[in-house]
């Protein structure tokens, strides 16, 4: 087997003609690769072009690279380190009848007619490049010095990184100096308050919830990052956090590109809301749909307790209603799933009044889940929202759906129950908010995992040189992302595609509130969490 692998799930391959194909790789320009499909007549036709993401020695002079520590251990299979060529496909849901190939009809020179067989029309041809180990990388680890900053909103799972990205450098690349960064960005501006950090110390940070580092929202200042870094000679930096800190290491990585320096900027993405675009899910999420899930348990059994119980239960989830979605799945229970990108009414056929009350008459009982930016626009055509205002990170404060959503339920719903109960039994309401509870617990074992292999990616793709990337999954692979990919854009729940969506609506059996005139973009980027990209 040949020792670079091309990680792509290329389902449309068995609907071609049979024929001769080898794969050949061409540089479009420095770093981007293009995958060739070359037929047994030399004809070839583009398949793959693979997201290039920096590397330091585009913009440094006198650049070295060393043998990986890891290629010297003994009996290493060197089908363990990532090839050049290996990459992941961006979107593996394909048009089968789109990729069949277009025959070219040739005269050869004996004159008789040859087919080339191609691969062209139809494709997506996006990839990245796959995470893991390189056989060389671009740093020496004896005098290597690297930084990690948490930033944004606590989720679990953080500690887990920070453990993991300091485990990775020290066990398997021997990097010893490494410090943590307090209390976000700002932190840089204060390097006599850096935490040393060694493997003794965050040996049982795994278990702990929240970040031993601290966070804060904003006090970006790039110019000043750059100047500390260069200062308290940093060359690898590992920042996690959310959008708005991913856009921050963005511009520390175009910083230190802009000055020639060799310093390597990983990003390890991270909010409970996966509304990271284009990778499968972002780490803390599991955990936070499966304390989400308890609390809607308890909705559940406090609902059942009582005639005409219904159970609200409000989870985070500002723009991306993923929580609410996976969590309304997972436990059952749930009758009804609000979320942002679906604006809902509560009058009228199919609205959410008429759908709770049938399910109170049938069983008794009913709970909803809703997202904390769901029904924003109802709200404020009711008269209910407030000024806008603004966080430190320049996100618009919510207005607080949940109370307001038992306020209009209970209004509706009193009456139509004392008349159809022969005991004159109204709603019994019971509103669970589990919003905090969802993101300051330790990771579950799921997430712990997912922490790790980003962790070890992450300092895998900065040792070898890479920078201004972020390291996620991409259909089951973990893969480097450029940052500019991602950088304001949101991964949201898919209402118009076949996605987990449907399943709520079919499963609940709510109204759906989609339209024919809701968008159906062919080739949308769908996740594995049921997501798209706007």
């Amino acid at each position: 087997m040949a020792k670079n692998r091309l990680f792509l799930q290329l389902l449309s391959l068995s609907l071609l003609p049979t024929a001769v194909y080898s794969w050949a790789f061409t540089s479009l320009h420095p770093r981007r690769t293009s995958l060739i499909a070359l037929s047994s007549v030399s004809k070839s036709s583009e398949l793959w072009n693979v997201e290039k993401v920096d590397h330091i020695s585009e913009w440094t002079t006198n650049h070295e690279s060393y043998p990986n520590p890891l290629s010297l251990k003994d009996k290493i299979p060197s089908s363990w380190f990532v090839g050049v060529d290996d990459a992941v496909a961006m979107n593996v849901k394909i048009d089968a009848h789109e990729t069949i190939d277009v025959s070219d009809d040739d005269d050869d020179e004996d004159g008789e007619e040859h087919t080339t067989v191609g691969h062209r029309g139809g494709i997506n041809a996006e990839a990245f490049i796959l995470a893991g180990p390189r056989a060389e990388i671009s740093f020496d680890p004896s005098t290597s010095k690297a930084a990690i900053v948490t930033c944004g909103g606590l989720c679990p799972g953080l500690n887990s990184v920070v453990r993991e990205v300091v485990m990775c450098l020290s066990r398997q690349y021997g990097v010893q100096d490494i410090v943590g960064i307090p209390k976000g960005y700002r932190g840089f501006l204060y390097p006599e308050e850096w935490k040393s950090l060694d493997e003794g110390g965050v040996q049982n940070l795994h278990n702990q919830g929240g970040s031993m580092l601290g966070s804060s929202r904003g006090g970006h200042d790039t110019g000043a990052i750059v100047d500390s870094l260069v200062n308290e000679g940093i060359n690898l930096l590992f920042v996690s956090g959310g959008d708005g800190t991913v856009r921050g290491a963005s511009k520390i990585a175009e910083g230190v590109k802009r000055r020639g320096l060799a310093i390597s900027v990983a990003c390890i993405p991270k909010t409970i809301d996966n509304d990271i675009p284009l990778i499968d899910r972002t780490f803390g999420f599991e955990t936070a749909c499966e304390a989400a899930c308890e609390a809607i348990k308890v909705a559940n059994t406090e609902a059942a307790g009582f005639p005409f119980g219904l159970g609200v239960v409000k989870v985070m989830g500002r723009n991306s209603g993923f929580i609410a979605m996976h969590s309304s799945l997972g436990s059952c229970v749930a009758d009804l799933c609000l979320v942002p990108e679906v604006d809902f009414y509560l009058d009228g056929k199919g609205g959410i009044v008429d759908h709770l009350y049938e399910r109170l008459l049938v069983n008794d009982k009913a709970v909803v889940v809703v997202a904390e930016g769901a029904g924003q626009k109802l709200m404020a055509e009711l008269g209910a929202a407030g000024e806008e205002v603004k966080d430190a990170s320049g996100n618009v404060l919510l207005d607080d759906v949940g109370p307001w959503l038992c306020k209009q339920l209970k209004q509706r719903l009193d009456e139509r129950l004392e008349e159809a109960s022969i005991h004159g039994d109204k709603l019994t309401l019971k509103y669970v908010d589990p919003s905090y509870m969802v993101r300051g617990v330790p990771p579950n074992t799921a997430d712990n995992l997912y922490c790790l292999q980003l962790a070890h990616n992450a300092v895998h793709g900065a040792m070898a040189g890479l920078s201004n990337f972020i390291v996620g999954s991409v259909n089951t692979k973990e893969c480097y992302v450029p940052i500019s990919m991602v950088a304001n854009k949101r991964n949201v729940i898919d209402t118009s595609h076949q996605s987990l969506w449907e399943m709520v609506v079919f499963s609940t059996g709510q109204p759906s509130f989609q339209t024919n005139e809701d968008k159906d973009e062919k080739d949308a980027i769908t996740t594995a969490s049921g997501g798209t990209t706007i």
